[in-house]
């Protein structure tokens, strides 16, 4: 069976890393042959080739966006015309390819709908993150007009929170939940125990901007250092211009210039990561959390936001705690705990390990995603 996968961007971050772990799970347990469509170049195209999985490149655009008044819509009405005229182009492009499915990785996207309609093949969209998520908006009445289209035979979300989130959008008896699926590399290994060598060290990572709330951590910290407790903070992630000096400032005010550190983007955090005590989520809106499993899987418990998707994946004081968004002061307390019971690091590590190997797989997000595929082929 040939898949077209279809992405909304050529980067390698959170959606398209879990693609990728998708399409190679796929092609190993149930025989799928993944074909990819690309707005442009990037390093998922890397990525691909070292998998040998094909690929093809034709700029198409986003059909959520910004919502910035009157041109801004006008602009996007532009965007999806050309989009229109180009289908045709983008169609040609996989003649005697003989796809079965069409399955659109993110729901910024529309693309994968219109070839599907036109190549008269099934569609499956997956909605990975929410519009509040980033602040995009998405016309009520064309989404609706569109996703009940009968050519879209699923919608998979990946978690409780989205699923909520999309009743008002998606056809509900169309719509299903199938976690993410998470492992680490092949050449990474977990860790046998979680022990503080010094300073509790506490991991973050996400790219640096509002919506990942990092501001948050670092205050709780300042509250922390004030106490004489000191903790030792890492921010692994591509730093979005406007936020960024947010926390320098912040650091460099409350004087927490030597346990506060902005390492930027890593191309391999699991060195990083294996020498973390503790991992914190601090966003809003979180559609599932592919950090939080990664850190699960490296022992560490989470401290994570009541918030989106969050409470699904950490359980409060078995394999982390949760505390309310915006509570800096929860938020410390909840860090200071495992300053003064640090036992509670592999104990609740080790039951993160385990919740995060036994739900959030990649062989099992691989097997249900394929039951969904097999229902629609099938018919």
């Amino acid at each position: 069976m040939s898949i077209l996968f279809v992405t909304h961007y050529s980067g390698f971050y959170g959606a398209n890393k879990s693609l990728l772990t998708l399409m190679v799970m796929l092609r190993e347990r149930h025989g799928i042959k993944p074909i990819v469509l690309l707005p442009c170049m990037g390093q998922m195209c890397t990525a691909l080739i070292k998998e040998g999985i094909p690929y093809k490149v034709f700029h198409y655009y986003w059909w959520v966006n910004n919502n910035h008044g009157f041109f801004q819509w006008i602009l996007n009405k532009r965007k999806q015309i050309v989009n229109l005229k180009r289908l045709n182009k983008i169609c040609k492009l996989y003649e005697g390819e003989n796809i079965d499915l069409i399955y659109t990785n993110s729901i910024c996207v529309n693309v994968g709908y219109l070839m599907a309609r036109r190549l008269r093949v099934p569609h499956i969209w997956q909605a990975r993150e929410s519009l509040v998520q980033f602040s995009l908006s998405l016309s009520l009445s064309l989404s609706l007009s569109i996703w009940s289209s009968m050519v879209n035979k699923k919608y998979i979300l990946i978690s409780d929170y989205m699923m909520e989130y999309y009743k008002r959008y998606l056809p509900n008896d169309r719509m299903v939940k199938v976690y993410n699926g998470v492992d680490l590399p092949k050449n990474v290994f977990g860790r046998r125990n979680n022990i503080i060598n010094g300073r509790l060290q506490i991991g973050c990572m996400g790219i640096l901007s509002e919506q990942k709330n990092q501001l948050e951590l670092l205050k709780a910290q300042a509250l922390l250092h004030k106490e004489g407790v000191d903790v030792e903070t890492w921010f692994i992630g591509s730093a979005k211009a406007d936020y960024t000096p947010i926390l320098q400032d912040f650091i460099k005010t409350n004087d927490l210039h030597q346990i506060a550190h902005i390492v930027g983007h890593q191309n391999d955090v699991f060195p990083l990561l294996r020498q973390m005590n503790l991992g914190v989520v601090s966003a809003h809106d979180e559609a599932f959390g592919r950090v939080t499993v990664e850190f699960m899987l490296m022992r560490m418990p989470v401290v994570a936001s009541r918030s989106g998707a969050n409470t699904e994946l950490v359980e409060s004081g078995v394999t982390g705690e949760v505390y309310e968004l915006g509570d800096v002061k929860a938020l410390a307390q909840a860090i200071k705990m495992y300053v003064e019971k640090p036992e509670l690091l592999e104990e609740q590590g080790a039951k993160a390990e385990r919740k995060a190997k036994e739900e959030f797989s990649a062989e099992r997000n691989a097997d249900l995603i394929f039951e969904q595929i097999n229902q629609v082929t099938t018919k």
